[in-house]
Protein backbone atom coordinates (compact mmCIF):
# COMPACT_ATOMS: atom_id res chain seq x y z
CA UNK A 1 0.00 0.00 0.00
CA UNK A 2 1.46 3.40 -0.86
CA UNK A 3 2.39 5.60 2.04
CA UNK A 4 0.04 8.38 0.97
CA UNK A 5 -3.00 6.12 1.02
CA UNK A 6 -3.26 5.69 4.81
CA UNK A 7 -2.95 9.45 5.28
CA UNK A 8 -2.35 11.23 8.57
CA UNK A 9 -3.93 9.80 11.66
CA UNK A 10 -4.39 11.22 15.12
CA UNK A 11 -2.36 9.76 17.98
CA UNK A 12 -4.44 7.23 19.90
CA UNK A 13 -2.03 6.62 22.78
CA UNK A 14 -1.45 8.48 26.02
CA UNK A 15 0.48 11.75 25.99
CA UNK A 16 2.61 13.13 28.76
CA UNK A 17 1.49 16.34 30.49
CA UNK A 18 3.02 19.48 29.04
CA UNK A 19 4.84 20.31 32.26
CA UNK A 20 6.72 16.98 32.34
CA UNK A 21 7.76 16.55 28.71
CA UNK A 22 11.24 17.87 29.44
CA UNK A 23 11.84 14.77 31.57
CA UNK A 24 12.04 12.63 28.44
CA UNK A 25 14.92 14.75 27.14
CA UNK A 26 16.65 14.56 30.53
CA UNK A 27 16.22 10.79 30.77
CA UNK A 28 17.63 10.28 27.27
CA UNK A 29 20.64 12.47 28.04
CA UNK A 30 21.35 10.65 31.29
CA UNK A 31 21.17 7.22 29.65
CA UNK A 32 23.45 8.24 26.80
CA UNK A 33 26.00 9.83 29.13
CA UNK A 34 26.06 6.78 31.41
CA UNK A 35 27.31 4.66 28.53
CA UNK A 36 30.74 6.26 28.95
CA UNK A 37 33.09 4.07 30.97
CA UNK A 38 35.15 7.14 31.90
CA UNK A 39 32.09 8.72 33.47
CA UNK A 40 31.44 5.65 35.61
CA UNK A 41 35.05 5.69 36.81
CA UNK A 42 34.80 9.36 37.71
CA UNK A 43 31.62 8.76 39.68
CA UNK A 44 33.41 6.05 41.65
CA UNK A 45 36.35 8.30 42.53
CA UNK A 46 33.98 11.18 43.37
CA UNK A 47 32.50 9.14 46.22
CA UNK A 48 35.83 7.97 47.68
CA UNK A 49 36.62 11.22 49.59
CA UNK A 50 33.22 11.13 51.28
CA UNK A 51 33.90 7.56 52.42
CA UNK A 52 37.30 8.57 53.81
CA UNK A 53 35.80 11.51 55.67
CA UNK A 54 33.05 9.29 56.99
CA UNK A 55 35.77 7.13 58.53
CA UNK A 56 37.27 10.27 60.10
CA UNK A 57 33.89 11.11 61.63
CA UNK A 58 33.74 7.58 63.02
CA UNK A 59 37.17 8.04 64.64
CA UNK A 60 36.14 11.40 66.03
CA UNK A 61 32.97 10.07 67.63
CA UNK A 62 34.75 7.02 69.04
CA UNK A 63 37.58 9.04 70.57
CA UNK A 64 35.27 11.76 71.89
CA UNK A 65 33.31 9.12 73.81
CA UNK A 66 36.45 8.12 75.73
CA UNK A 67 38.73 11.14 75.51
CA UNK A 68 37.58 14.71 76.18
CA UNK A 69 40.55 15.97 74.14
CA UNK A 70 39.35 14.30 70.94
CA UNK A 71 39.46 17.62 69.14
CA UNK A 72 43.23 17.77 69.46
CA UNK A 73 43.58 14.20 68.22
CA UNK A 74 41.42 14.72 65.15
CA UNK A 75 43.04 18.06 64.45
CA UNK A 76 46.17 16.27 63.26
CA UNK A 77 44.13 14.13 60.87
CA UNK A 78 42.23 17.09 59.49
CA UNK A 79 45.48 18.92 58.76
CA UNK A 80 46.34 16.25 56.19
CA UNK A 81 43.38 17.47 54.13
CA UNK A 82 44.12 21.17 54.46
CA UNK A 83 45.75 23.10 51.64
CA UNK A 84 47.74 25.87 53.35
CA UNK A 85 48.28 27.71 50.08
CA UNK A 86 44.64 28.15 49.20
CA UNK A 87 42.87 31.48 49.29
CA UNK A 88 40.30 30.23 51.80
CA UNK A 89 42.76 28.59 54.16
CA UNK A 90 41.81 31.14 56.82
CA UNK A 91 38.67 29.04 57.30
CA UNK A 92 40.71 26.12 58.54
CA UNK A 93 43.02 28.38 60.51
CA UNK A 94 40.04 29.67 62.47
CA UNK A 95 38.84 26.11 63.11
CA UNK A 96 42.28 24.96 64.25
CA UNK A 97 42.62 27.94 66.59
CA UNK A 98 39.19 27.28 68.08
CA UNK A 99 39.97 23.61 68.68
CA UNK A 100 43.38 24.34 70.18
CA UNK A 101 41.94 26.90 72.60
CA UNK A 102 39.63 24.20 73.98
CA UNK A 103 37.04 26.84 74.84
CA UNK A 104 34.33 25.23 72.74
CA UNK A 105 31.46 23.11 73.97
CA UNK A 106 31.25 19.54 72.62
CA UNK A 107 28.38 20.57 70.35
CA UNK A 108 30.28 23.56 68.94
CA UNK A 109 33.43 21.50 68.51
CA UNK A 110 31.50 18.82 66.63
CA UNK A 111 29.92 21.48 64.40
CA UNK A 112 33.34 22.93 63.63
CA UNK A 113 34.82 19.57 62.76
CA UNK A 114 31.93 18.52 60.53
CA UNK A 115 31.93 21.86 58.69
CA UNK A 116 35.70 21.51 58.17
CA UNK A 117 35.25 18.09 56.56
CA UNK A 118 32.40 19.30 54.36
CA UNK A 119 34.38 22.35 53.27
CA UNK A 120 37.32 20.13 52.39
CA UNK A 121 35.02 17.85 50.40
CA UNK A 122 33.64 20.72 48.32
CA UNK A 123 36.93 22.58 47.87
CA UNK A 124 39.59 19.96 47.35
CA UNK A 125 38.17 16.73 45.99
CA UNK A 126 34.99 17.40 44.03
CA UNK A 127 36.21 20.18 41.68
CA UNK A 128 38.88 17.90 40.21
CA UNK A 129 36.13 15.42 39.30
CA UNK A 130 33.55 18.02 38.28
CA UNK A 131 35.64 19.75 35.61
CA UNK A 132 36.60 16.69 33.52
CA UNK A 133 33.19 15.07 34.07
CA UNK A 134 31.31 18.01 32.57
CA UNK A 135 33.94 18.18 29.84
CA UNK A 136 32.79 14.70 28.79
CA UNK A 137 29.04 14.99 29.32
CA UNK A 138 27.99 18.47 28.28
CA UNK A 139 29.74 19.40 24.97
CA UNK A 140 27.78 16.88 22.85
CA UNK A 141 24.41 17.64 24.45
CA UNK A 142 23.46 20.61 22.26
CA UNK A 143 26.27 20.84 19.70
CA UNK A 144 25.40 17.43 18.25
CA UNK A 145 21.75 18.45 17.94
CA UNK A 146 22.77 21.48 15.90
CA UNK A 147 25.20 19.55 13.73
CA UNK A 148 22.80 16.68 12.99
CA UNK A 149 19.72 18.93 12.76
CA UNK A 150 18.13 16.90 15.56
CA UNK A 151 16.51 20.05 16.93
CA UNK A 152 14.09 19.85 13.97
CA UNK A 153 12.92 16.51 15.37
CA UNK A 154 12.64 17.93 18.89
CA UNK A 155 10.61 20.98 17.90
CA UNK A 156 8.36 19.04 15.53
CA UNK A 157 6.77 17.76 18.71
CA UNK A 158 4.71 19.82 21.19
CA UNK A 159 7.69 21.05 23.19
CA UNK A 160 9.11 24.53 23.53
CA UNK A 161 12.59 25.96 23.89
CA UNK A 162 12.06 26.04 27.65
CA UNK A 163 11.31 22.31 27.73
CA UNK A 164 14.39 21.59 25.64
CA UNK A 165 16.68 23.64 27.90
CA UNK A 166 15.11 22.22 31.07
CA UNK A 167 15.72 18.68 29.81
CA UNK A 168 19.36 19.35 28.97
CA UNK A 169 19.93 21.26 32.23
CA UNK A 170 18.32 18.49 34.30
CA UNK A 171 20.71 15.97 32.74
CA UNK A 172 23.73 18.08 33.72
CA UNK A 173 22.43 18.86 37.20
CA UNK A 174 21.70 15.19 37.85
CA UNK A 175 25.37 14.30 37.47
CA UNK A 176 26.49 17.42 39.33
CA UNK A 177 24.23 16.55 42.25
CA UNK A 178 25.63 13.02 42.18
CA UNK A 179 29.14 14.26 42.97
CA UNK A 180 28.36 17.28 45.17
CA UNK A 181 25.00 17.16 46.93
CA UNK A 182 24.63 13.38 47.29
CA UNK A 183 28.10 12.59 48.81
CA UNK A 184 27.87 15.57 51.17
CA UNK A 185 24.40 14.60 52.39
CA UNK A 186 25.53 11.01 52.80
CA UNK A 187 28.51 12.19 54.86
CA UNK A 188 26.23 14.33 57.02
CA UNK A 189 23.77 11.46 57.49
CA UNK A 190 26.59 9.06 58.41
CA UNK A 191 27.95 11.60 60.89
CA UNK A 192 24.56 11.89 62.57
CA UNK A 193 24.12 8.11 62.77
CA UNK A 194 27.62 7.67 64.21
CA UNK A 195 26.99 10.29 66.89
CA UNK A 196 26.07 9.31 70.46
CA UNK A 197 22.42 10.26 69.88
CA UNK A 198 20.16 12.01 67.41
CA UNK A 199 20.20 15.04 69.69
CA UNK A 200 23.25 16.26 67.75
CA UNK A 201 20.79 17.45 65.10
CA UNK A 202 19.88 20.31 67.41
CA UNK A 203 23.35 21.81 66.93
CA UNK A 204 24.18 20.62 63.40
CA UNK A 205 20.86 20.80 61.48
CA UNK A 206 21.99 23.94 59.66
CA UNK A 207 24.74 21.99 57.89
CA UNK A 208 22.17 20.19 55.75
CA UNK A 209 20.86 23.53 54.48
CA UNK A 210 24.41 24.77 53.96
CA UNK A 211 25.18 21.66 51.90
CA UNK A 212 22.17 22.36 49.69
CA UNK A 213 23.14 26.02 49.25
CA UNK A 214 26.77 25.20 48.47
CA UNK A 215 25.72 22.55 45.94
CA UNK A 216 23.37 24.96 44.17
CA UNK A 217 26.09 27.61 44.12
CA UNK A 218 28.18 25.16 42.09
CA UNK A 219 25.50 23.43 40.04
CA UNK A 220 23.61 26.42 38.62
CA UNK A 221 26.56 28.45 37.22
CA UNK A 222 28.37 25.36 35.92
CA UNK A 223 25.23 24.08 34.20
CA UNK A 224 24.47 27.42 32.52
CA UNK A 225 28.07 28.00 31.42
CA UNK A 226 28.66 24.51 30.05
CA UNK A 227 25.36 24.41 28.13
CA UNK A 228 26.04 27.83 26.65
CA UNK A 229 29.43 26.66 25.36
CA UNK A 230 27.79 23.58 23.88
CA UNK A 231 25.20 25.71 22.08
CA UNK A 232 27.83 28.04 20.60
CA UNK A 233 29.77 25.28 18.82
CA UNK A 234 28.65 22.91 16.11
CA UNK A 235 31.52 20.57 16.99
CA UNK A 236 31.60 19.15 20.50
CA UNK A 237 35.40 19.24 20.62
CA UNK A 238 35.35 23.04 20.36
CA UNK A 239 32.92 23.30 23.26
CA UNK A 240 35.06 20.89 25.27
CA UNK A 241 38.20 22.91 24.54
CA UNK A 242 36.47 26.15 25.59
CA UNK A 243 35.27 24.54 28.84
CA UNK A 244 38.72 23.37 29.86
CA UNK A 245 40.36 26.59 28.66
CA UNK A 246 38.18 28.73 30.94
CA UNK A 247 39.26 26.76 34.00
CA UNK A 248 42.92 26.23 33.10
CA UNK A 249 43.78 29.68 31.76
CA UNK A 250 41.79 31.33 34.52
CA UNK A 251 43.83 29.48 37.13
CA UNK A 252 47.07 30.35 35.33
CA UNK A 253 46.04 34.02 35.17
CA UNK A 254 45.29 33.98 38.90
CA UNK A 255 48.65 32.43 39.74
CA UNK A 256 50.47 34.93 37.53
CA UNK A 257 48.65 37.92 38.98
CA UNK A 258 49.05 36.59 42.54
CA UNK A 259 52.80 37.07 42.31
CA UNK A 260 52.40 40.84 42.12
CA UNK A 261 49.12 41.39 43.97
CA UNK A 262 47.75 40.63 47.40
CA UNK A 263 45.02 38.11 46.60
CA UNK A 264 43.50 38.34 50.03
CA UNK A 265 42.75 42.06 49.58
CA UNK A 266 42.23 42.16 45.80
CA UNK A 267 38.97 40.51 44.88
CA UNK A 268 39.48 41.24 41.17
CA UNK A 269 42.58 39.05 41.10
CA UNK A 270 40.82 36.17 42.86
CA UNK A 271 37.89 36.41 40.42
CA UNK A 272 40.20 35.63 37.50
CA UNK A 273 39.94 31.96 38.41
CA UNK A 274 36.54 30.30 38.55
CA UNK A 275 38.11 27.56 40.64
CA UNK A 276 39.03 30.12 43.33
CA UNK A 277 35.63 31.81 43.15
CA UNK A 278 33.76 28.54 43.69
CA UNK A 279 36.22 27.58 46.42
CA UNK A 280 35.72 30.83 48.32
CA UNK A 281 31.93 30.84 47.96
CA UNK A 282 31.48 27.24 49.12
CA UNK A 283 33.85 27.78 52.06
CA UNK A 284 31.91 30.89 53.08
CA UNK A 285 28.59 29.01 52.88
CA UNK A 286 29.71 25.90 54.76
CA UNK A 287 31.82 27.53 57.48
CA UNK A 288 29.70 29.72 59.77
CA UNK A 289 32.82 31.25 61.34
CA UNK A 290 34.48 32.31 58.12
CA UNK A 291 34.41 36.05 57.36
CA UNK A 292 35.54 36.66 53.79
CA UNK A 293 36.09 40.11 52.35
CA UNK A 294 34.11 41.09 49.24
CA UNK A 295 32.10 37.89 49.17
CA UNK A 296 29.30 39.91 47.57
CA UNK A 297 31.51 40.47 44.52
CA UNK A 298 32.04 36.75 44.07
CA UNK A 299 28.32 36.06 44.45
CA UNK A 300 27.50 38.76 41.92
CA UNK A 301 30.03 37.28 39.50
CA UNK A 302 28.40 33.85 39.69
CA UNK A 303 24.93 35.39 39.30
CA UNK A 304 26.02 37.44 36.28
CA UNK A 305 27.75 34.43 34.75
CA UNK A 306 24.60 32.35 35.12
CA UNK A 307 22.31 35.09 33.75
CA UNK A 308 24.44 35.86 30.70
CA UNK A 309 25.00 32.18 29.90
CA UNK A 310 21.28 31.47 30.20
CA UNK A 311 20.37 34.41 27.96
CA UNK A 312 22.81 33.30 25.25
CA UNK A 313 21.58 29.72 25.58
CA UNK A 314 17.93 30.72 25.09
CA UNK A 315 18.86 32.83 22.08
CA UNK A 316 20.80 30.02 20.43
CA UNK A 317 18.14 27.37 21.06
CA UNK A 318 15.29 29.64 19.95
CA UNK A 319 17.04 30.64 16.71
CA UNK A 320 15.86 27.58 14.70
CA UNK A 321 12.25 28.37 15.60
CA UNK A 322 12.40 31.92 14.27
CA UNK A 323 11.11 32.39 10.76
Amino acid sequence: MPIHDPGYRTWQGCTAPLATRWMVIAETGIRRAWLSSWLRRMMFFAWLPACVMGFMVFLYEQTSANDPNAGRTMLGLSRMLIDPGSSASSSFTDIQTALERRDQSPESERHLFWSALLTTLFRRSQPFILIPMLGIIVPPLISQDFRSRAFLLYFSRPITSLHYILGKAACVMFFLASITLAPALLLFTAAVLLSPSLSVLASTWDLSLRILAASLAIMIPCTCLSLMLSSLASESRYASFAWFAIWIFGELAWRTAARSAAVGSNVVVSCLSLFRVFSDVTAWILDPRLVMDDIQTRLMLLAALSAVSLAVLFRRVSAPLQV
